[in-house]
């Protein structure tokens, strides 16, 4: 039987992979949601505008190269460490959003815009823990069908992730209310 910590580390691997997938395509699935993603990225106010696109492609080359290492085995470590490092600024930019009151569109999955709120710094929170309790052992496969099993719990955890605003609109519509815009001087 391997060792727990091996189902743990394939479900993370999968999860975080898929989550990372959906979120480039999203992205890339045309010139208008490419156009979207780095406006909203000017939107956050996080950087100089100047510095946005920038910004914005430099994320989306991340998500890319997330995807790529961690289906690569010798590579599996740094895919890990660059997920969690990606997370931590994402999920950064969000609360600091929030915190400074400014209405921007989540853009994450390409999807509708929805205003960024608190279950997406709670998401991005929860991405980090599975991305930390991936790392003891991120070589680690569990074989036959135990591997399966693993792999299917990581996608259904990734298709929960990237539904998340769908499913929080299905099952409590208007449950938080949306940043406050901010005003200069106030």
């Amino acid at each position: 039987m391997a060792d727990p910590l091996a189902y743990a580390g394939t479900a993370g691997r999968v999860l975080l992979g898929c989550v990372f997938l959906a979120s480039a395509a999203g992205k890339l699935r045309g010139r208008t949601a490419f156009t979207a993603f780095l406006d909203s990225v000017t939107a956050l106010r996080l950087v100089p505008p100047a510095l946005a696109r920038v910004a914005g492609v430099t994320v989306l080359v991340a998500e890319c190269a997330v995807v790529v290492l961690l289906a690569w085995g010798p590579w599996v470590r740094a895919g890990l460490w660059l997920a969690l490092g990606l997370l931590a600024v994402l999920t950064f930019a969000v609360a600091r959003t929030l915190r400074r009151g400014i209405s921007a569109p989540c853009l994450c999955f390409g999807g509708a815009p929805v205003p960024f709120r608190r279950r997406h710094v709670v998401r991005n929170a929860l991405l980090l823990a599975v991305a930390v309790a991936a790392l003891p052992q991120p070589d680690a496969l569990p074989a036959g069908a135990a591997a399966l099993v693993a792999a299917a719990a990581g996608i259904a955890g990734a298709a929960a992730v990237v539904t998340l605003d769908d499913l929080v609109e299905l099952f409590a519509p208007d449950d938080e209310p949306a940043a406050t815009p901010h005003h200069a001087g106030h």
